[in-house]
């Protein structure tokens, strides 16, 4: 037989093995384990930590400890307050302008957080250290400068009322 006449015959085998049906006597293959085992961290089961794609993922969130409305300790709260800040994971509303997280790292017990602002038809980045101090009804949010060491706030907040 030629070549030319070998490969229809070698195709109709081929394609007559894809239809048959499985031998009945034949053994059922062994179940495959297709489940990844999760470590408690996020991790998959292997030894390592989540992935950095989560790690990235809360490092540029605000911890939920300062989430809420801040004002002034002699603030009234209201939305007029001109020092009055709602704090969310990913942004911070202040009175006239807005920033967005782009990055948080921890500086002690607190954290300097990157903001993108943008208000008054202007855009700049600036990096905000939020540190709580005290506890309870005399709890304050301090707020300073990121990119220099810790101060005492002239304008420390008060945690407004739910």
């Amino acid at each position: 037989m030629t070549m030319r006449g070998a490969f229809p015959l070698l195709a109709a085998f081929a394609l007559a093995a894809c239809g048959s049906e499985p031998a009945t006597n034949a053994p059922e293959p062994a179940p495959v384990e297709t489940a990844i085992p999760v470590e408690p961290d996020g991790g998959i089961g292997d030894g390592a930590g989540p992935p950095d794609r989560l790690d990235t993922a809360l490092a540029n969130r605000i911890p939920t400890r300062f989430h809420g409305v801040w004002d002034h300790v002699e603030g009234s709260c209201d939305a007029a307050s001109d020092l009055r800040m709602e704090i969310s994971g990913n942004e911070i509303l202040f009175y006239e302008s807005i920033g967005t997280v782009t990055g948080a790292a921890p500086d002690g017990d607190a954290v300097i957080v990157t903001l993108a602002m943008e208000g008054e038809g202007e855009t700049w980045e600036q990096k905000t250290r939020l540190a709580l101090v005290g506890e309870g009804e005399s709890q304050r949010l301090e707020t300073s400068d990121g990119d220099l060491p810790r101060t005492p706030d002239d304008y420390p907040s008060k945690r407004c009322p739910a």
